[in-house]
């Protein structure tokens, strides 16, 4: 424990993109920070994703002005370990098949507009010049030149070795029983005291809030990724991130079936990534393979060519949901010292390093940069 008025200490509980942020930000301002995983760093839901970066499949609120905070940081994590990030700027278009989300498209431009992003509309002929593979019906496109893709795992094993660098004490293969008092109890029994505990853990996160006493509606919302290969490996192939104007809906419904929509782009070695599904069906990782070929044929609706490539592998994740679609962080008054930082759903990647950043600002007493409030723990508090 820290002497009062100096810098607290702080353990992390969860080393995904959000935790290894949260500890690294914390080791710059002097924090004593322990980073604690049950398993590897990024070895859960930050691995698994598409390591997106966008703002194009937002909306006007508080989550796209934490998005568009969160972008504007890979300007400086680009560069952090050597460029474990891996940053490729590739920009995303938010495509339309559907004449009912196009019509739609119009007004939102204007708030992502509003709200500082870069976008404009392009008609359908323009799409195909963009990107000659998109050869299926199409009414126009949004394209967000400023959106960008990285490697999510090694840029949350680059944020890790950099807290260590400052002092960070990251423990690994390390179960954490519960959070009581100002401090965790490893599984083990060993007592770890702090300041301040930060539950980073993702979809694993709600057991841990709801055992210290704070009210947590967190589910692990599932979803598929499928990879293709090329005949040839062409990162060209789609020289954006493409993404079906109807995901936006499926992102934004509390429905427990599957929600299906298609995002399909290119990998950093010139094949292709398929998806995208959601369904609320708790931890059940085994893969439908009746929901991959539903993918596929989705995403061959835009992209045809995508139809007679042959599929390489697919793999499950689980992303941290709340029923509201915001994530939650900050300092839950039940229990004063434990902070939350989880329920980023999909959005992990751009929205985890400015969570870090706003979580240590408020712990160490320097005022964030964005108001909070919206993203209170307290919020599902009985009452609330």
């Amino acid at each position: 424990m820290s002497d009062s008025g100096g810098p607290p200490d702080v353990v992390v509980v969860g080393a995904g993109i959000v935790g290894c942020a949260t500890a690294w930000e914390l080791a710059r301002r002097g924090a004593s920070v322990t980073l604690v995983d049950r398993g590897e760093v990024s070895g859960g839901t930050t691995g698994l994703g598409e390591g997106n970066v966008l703002v194009s499949d937002k909306d006007s609120g508080p989550e796209l002005d934490l998005a568009v905070l969160g972008r504007a940081m890979y300007d400086e994590l680009e560069s952090l370990g050597d460029g474990a990030a891996r940053v490729r700027r590739k920009g995303a278009l938010i495509v339309h098949p559907d004449a009912e989300t196009w019509a739609l498209e119009p007004a939102r431009a204007e708030r992502l507009r509003a709200a500082g992003v870069e976008c404009e509309l392009v008609d359908g002929a323009d799409v195909r010049a963009l990107e000659p593979n998109l050869t299926g019906p199409l009414h126009g496109a949004l394209l967000v030149g400023g959106d960008l893709q990285c490697d999510p795992r090694g840029l949350a094993r680059a944020l890790a070795r950099e807290a260590q660098a400052l002092g960070a004490r990251v423990r690994t293969q390390t179960d954490v029983a519960r959070v009581q008092g100002n401090g965790i109890v490893l599984a083990g029994g060993e007592r770890i005291d702090a300041d301040a505990v930060v539950l980073a853990a993702g979809p694993w996160s709600r057991s841990l809030a709801e055992g210290a006493g704070v009210a947590l509606p967190l589910e692990p919302r599932k979803g598929q990724l499928t990879r293709l290969r090329l005949p040839q490996p062409d990162e060209t192939w789609l020289r954006h991130k493409v993404v079906d104007g109807s995901y936006l809906l499926s992102v934004t419904s509390a429905a427990t079936g599957v929600e299906v929509s298609t995002v399909v782009e290119t990998t950093a070695d010139g094949h292709l990534i398929v998806g995208s599904s959601r369904e609320r069906v708790g931890f059940d990782a085994s893969v439908d393979e009746a929901l991959v070929e539903r993918m596929v044929a989705r995403a061959a609706r835009i992209a045809p060519g995508v139809a007679a490539l042959k599929r390489d592998a697919t793999w499950v994740g689980f992303r941290p949901w709340l029923p509201d679609h915001l994530p939650a962080i900050g300092e839950a008054s039940a229990v004063p010292g434990l902070w939350l930082a989880t329920g980023h759903e999909g959005a992990g990647v751009v929205l985890g390093p400015i969570t870090g950043r706003l979580i240590a600002d408020a712990l160490t007493g320097t005022p964030p940069a964005l108001d909070l409030a919206p993203f209170s723990p307290d919020r599902f508090a009985d009452g609330a």
